[in-house]
């Protein structure tokens, strides 16, 4: 039972008085507490006056007398280092419904006869907001064994200056206006710094992937030797990674920088590892989610700065969606306030980039698992619109952006306008034997060429997402290779095939996912050359007698091909080894007039086409996750 305001009442017997100002709704009142002395009738003890503190209550504090027990500094809001001590004890009254959570949760509890609760600054640096900045310390052991390893070696992994500042200005004028995670203030910092150090790595990770930087990818731990583009990202995010692990960084703002641009970047060696860059990105969000940043309510003098880093990961976390067949970790339902209004004031070419993703966060809904199919038995033909690329770059006032920043999101926006359309795949179900809807055939006809053309000529920046842009167009062009029933169109759409394959080929030395899937394409097209040599073969066999034969060599120069033999006829099969060359020596619908056979019909049933087929295919339908243990065997060849 709580003592009335105003009443003096024998708390204790320690000469102790507690003096505490309580605000109530109505009047301020003070309460005061005083011991008395039943010898003397209840009449108050006087205090005793001292010049300092007793033995006791000296013992008591000894963290604010020494100065090794302060406790560590923690990160503001702000992104400043704080520290704890700074942060005043203040007192907690019952009537305060905060007293009653923290006796509930165990951090304090209060004594009978007690108003109330202090929190002293190490309390309140522990349980207050400032802590969620801070990660959580990794267990003791792995400090104890990966610190020396991670100061000796990880640290130590960056290019030479001269290097590094070539590195700096592809990323700053190619990848930061489009994805903004990496702070370029923090680029020229000190390298006494550890964060300092990380987000240059970050930087080199990510601008190395550009052709255009091959020839200055040193590491300084690495000694002078230049290094390939898959070992020089390989040494990067390792180290990066394994800097994470430690204690050496705590802030959790740097830790979400730093995944974002993992999940990017980060490449799989092996198909085990295939959906490690999605493991990053949900890291990322996790720790997001800690600090609440969807809420998007901070109030702090960087609060735009985090709500663009939170932009950034809600963008990874749609393009791991679409990429890795994989739900969303953010909904839109969980944000604290409307997206859109925060997309309208970040800049530029970022708010173009959020647009695009904006649609494609919609186009995933066209793959989510839903009734019709399993009601009807067959697949649902869906597609949705979406807005003119010009449209959409005037309403984000990206007019003034560098052309090869708009190439690079145009090559985007057809990525998504190709997965805007689902087809069912032909043969799988009544529906899927009909031809598709006018529009969408043609949508994804044009998107797939518009990528293609878009690679070699307009510059574009280093982003995973340019080849998975062309894996789209190549599973376009290999349905359209796979299923048309008319030759010109199968031999046109080969052409386009073999195109992609190769650019493809050419990413490949930066991301895995383009050398698996090019692999699988390059297969595909060395099996319908030895099927196309098998049947000009034979329909050579067939049409030329040996009377007609003999007259035309008789007739003709040695060396010339005959007028009935076929244009695409192959003189030396070992011509045909190499998916290079295919277009100046196969000539896929002369085989079909002639032979009236499908090239397909014919490859060696030895090679499992069904098994190409369904990863071709399944590239196209994001809803599944990509079965790339299977796919791995292709990364090599």
């Amino acid at each position: 039972m709580h003592p009335p305001p105003g009443s003096e009442i024998g708390a204790s017997d320690d000469g102790v008085a507690l003096s505490v100002s309580m605000s109530m709704s109505t009047v301020a009142r003070k309460v005061k507490f005083v011991a008395s002395d039943p010898s003397r009738g209840g009449l108050p003890v006087k205090r005793k006056q001292v010049q300092q503190a007793c033995s006791a209550c000296r013992r008591k504090k000894p963290a604010a007398a020494t100065p090794q027990a302060r406790p560590a500094s923690s990160h503001s809001p702000d992104g400043r280092n704080e520290d704890s001590n700074s942060l005043t004890s203040r007192f907690v009254g019952d009537l305060n419904p905060e007293g009653m959570f923290l006796e509930a949760t165990a951090s304090r509890q209060s004594q009978k006869g007690d108003v109330g609760i202090w929190l002293s600054s190490a309390a309140v640096a522990s349980s207050g907001q400032q802590s969620q900045f801070i990660t959580s310390r990794p267990p003791a052991i792995m400090d104890r064994f990966l610190l020396p390893f991670v100061r000796e070696h990880c640290l130590s992994c960056l290019p030479p200056e001269a290097e590094f500042a070539k590195l700096k200005s592809t990323f700053l004028q190619k990848i930061h206006p489009i994805f903004p995670v990496v702070p370029v203030s923090a680029l020229d910092g000190a390298l006494d710094n550890p964060s300092n150090v990380v987000l240059r790595q970050l930087v080199c990770l990510a601008a190395g992937t550009d052709p255009d930087m091959a020839s200055s990818l040193y590491l300084q731990n690495r000694g002078r030797a230049l290094l390939s583009s898959q070992d020089f990202s390989q040494s990067l995010s390792s180290a990066v990674r394994a800097i994470l692990e430690t204690s050496i960084i705590t802030d959790r703002v740097l830790h979400i920088r730093a995944l974002a641009m993992l999940s990017l970047y980060t490449q799989p060696t092996c198909p085990e590892e295939a959906d490690l860059p999605a493991q990053l990105g949900g890291r990322a969000i996790h720790h997001i989610q800690t600090l609440g940043l969807h809420l998007l309510r901070y109030d702090a003098p960087n609060c735009d700065d985090l709500n663009n880093l939170f932009c950034a990961v809600w963008a990874l976390d749609i393009i791991n969606a679409a990429v890795y067949g994989r739900p969303c970790l953010i909904h839109e339902r969980d944000i604290g306030t409307n997206l859109d209004d925060c997309i309208r004031k970040l800049p530029p070419c970022f708010r173009l980039f959020l647009s695009i993703v904006r649609w494609l966060d919609q186009v995933i809904e066209l793959y989510r698992p839903g009734p019709s199919a399993e009601v009807s038995g067959q697949e649902k033909v869906a597609y949705m619109d979406l807005p003119v690329l010009e449209q959409m770059i005037v309403n984000a006032d990206a007019l003034k952006v560098a052309s090869p920043l708009i190439a690079t999101l145009e090559t985007f926006y057809h990525a998504v306008i190709i997965l805007s359309c689902r087809l069912p795949r032909p043969g799988t179900s009544p529906a899927a034997s009909t031809l598709p809807p006018p529009s969408a055939n043609a949508r994804r006809s044009l998107a797939a060429e518009r990528i293609a053309c878009a690679i070699p000529r307009d510059h574009l920046s280093p982003l995973p997402l340019i080849p998975y842009a062309v894996s789209l167009a190549l599973s376009v062009e290999y349905r359209k290779m796979r299923h048309s029933r008319l030759p010109m169109f199968r031999a046109r759409s080969m052409n386009a095939f073999k195109r992609n394959c190769e650019l493809l080929r050419k990413f490949g030395n930066h991301f895995w996912s383009a050398k698996v899937v090019a692999g699988l394409g390059e297969r595909v097209l060395k099996e319908m050359e030895r099927a196309a040599t098998l049947l000009n073969r034979e329909a050579s066999t067939r049409e030329t007698s040996p009377i007609l034969a003999d007259e035309e060599s008789k007739a003709e120069p040695t060396g010339q091909a005959s007028p009935r033999q076929p244009v695409g006829a192959v003189v030396n099969p070992t011509e045909m080894n190499s998916a290079l060359g295919l277009d100046n020596v196969v000539d896929f619908s002369l085989i079909d007039a002639i032979s009236g056979q499908d090239v397909f019909g014919c490859i060696d049933p030895n090679f499992n086409l069904s098994a190409v087929e369904d990863a071709l295919e399944a590239n196209l339908d994001i809803g599944l996750p990509l079965n790339w243990g299977d796919w791995g065997q292709f990364a090599t060849s």
